[in-house]
């Protein structure tokens, strides 16, 4: 029975009945989960370290319009330090977790299913960072632009708090990153056999809808800012059925 278990181990395959097989797999999941740690503790600790340097970094898109940043309690700017690292501790850890989910299941994969996961850690951070990336660029700017016009025409003095600022550009990051992450949900249930892209084509109208609604919500209430991110949104959309075709001729 060891030498058995011993050859399954050799080979890249962990034994899923017994109960020793499932104590070696909670021994490795706890393993790889302690690692995780490891890597977020440092990330989030160096993140801290260079916080300075991540805070100007962040302050890049209101730099330019002549606002000052301003805190409002002792404590202020190290409590948005300390949540800017542990922030910055998560999406450093991020790849490496999602490399240790992989490596973890990756024994159990089949065929394509292990074609789709090296997609899938690979795109999911890839996919995060782009949507992050643009809107630090592009979508903030305009947003903080607008919100800086908005008063501009009564008595009311603009005081803009460090905090909340840092605050409302990692929702709006974040939120881009994540929602550059429904393409692949989208292709996962393609492949799954859960939908089909002439299933959901059939929807076009409504998801184009859709589209332009999140844009709305996700921008200023402008024109151009919702065509900006609404007609990407779309094409990103149209990109995904593409694939899915390829992915599932019928």
């Amino acid at each position: 029975m060891s030498g058995a278990r011993t050859s399954e181990k050799a080979n890249g395959k962990m034994p899923l009945g017994g109960e020793s097989g499932w104590e070696d797999h909670l021994d490795e999941l706890r393993r790889r989960v302690i690692a995780v740690l490891v890597v977020f503790s440092a990330s989030a600790l160096a993140a801290f370290v260079f916080s300075d340097n991540l805070a100007a970094f962040l302050m890049s898109p209101v730099s330019g319009l002549g606002v000052k940043l301003y805190t409002f309690a002792p404590a202020e700017k190290f409590t948005a330090y300390l949540r800017l690292s542990v922030w910055t501790g998560v999406l450093m850890s991020l790849p490496f977790a999602l490399l240790q989910i992989g490596a973890f299941v990756w024994p159990a994969l089949i065929g394509n299913e292990r074609r789709y996961a090296a997609a899938a850690l690979l795109l999911i951070p890839l996919l995060f960072i782009s949507g992050s990336a643009l809107t630090y660029k592009f979508l903030a700017p305009v947003v903080l632009k607008f919100f800086l016009s908005f008063g501009a025409s009564d008595a009311v003095q603009q005081l803009w708090g460090f905090s909340e600022y840092l605050s409302m550009l990692a929702a709006l990051m974040i939120a881009s990153g994540l929602l550059l992450e429904t393409p692949l949900v989208l292709l996962a249930s393609f492949a799954l056999g859960i939908l089909t892209p002439k299933r959901v084509s059939r929807f076009r109208p409504h998801i184009i809808v859709a589209l332009f609604l999140i844009a709305g919500i996700c921008t200023p209430p402008d024109v151009i800012s919702q065509i900006a991110l609404g007609v990407p949104l779309y094409l990103l959309f149209e990109l995904t059925l593409l694939i899915g075709r390829l992915i599932v001729p019928n």
